[in-house]
């Protein structure tokens, strides 16, 4: 049987790098597209319980790693474009011992796998320039549609 001692979630770093920026004029209106990996980790400590010897604790951890993309024109962000556009498939294990203790090793093994899949993550972003241009189309459309009452 398995006692739930600690359940988390956290950010791998709390400021997400950068791994491609585009420029895109559309219309009159300059844009900046950012795009970013970022990791989120869960961890769930459990104690195994034995009736002849002590328990140790067991830490258990899955990360899922995302590209987001942050848009911004004229130095302000547009939230309503900003989005993850793509998902890693998640990552999980276990260490013997307290999350805390295993923290380290975990950050440094997610670390890894994003440092592994970073060319991965820059084609997704580049080829996500398409998609935003059509979002850019879609709503300007919609705003020309309304200023013409239409």
């Amino acid at each position: 049987m398995f006692l739930i001692l600690l359940s988390s979630v956290a950010a791998l770093a709390a400021a997400p790098s950068t791994i491609h920026s585009a420029a895109i004029s559309h219309g009159a209106q300059a844009y900046t597209a950012s795009y970013h990996a970022q990791s989120a980790i869960s961890l769930r400590e459990v104690e195994p319980r034995f009736a002849n010897r002590g328990a140790i604790p067991v830490c258990r951890w899955q990360a899922d790693v995302t590209v987001n993309r942050a848009v911004a024109a004229q130095g302000q962000a547009i939230p309503a474009f900003g989005k993850a556009i793509h998902r890693f498939a998640p990552m999980s294990g276990s260490y013997a011992g307290t999350c805390a203790a295993a923290r380290h090793q975990i950050d440094a093994q997610v670390a890894r796998h994003v440092a592994d899949r970073s060319a991965e993550a820059v084609a997704v972003a580049q080829q996500d320039r398409a998609v935003l241009v059509n979002e850019l189309d879609g709503v300007r459309a919609l705003t020309k549609g309304a200023v013409n009452g239409g």
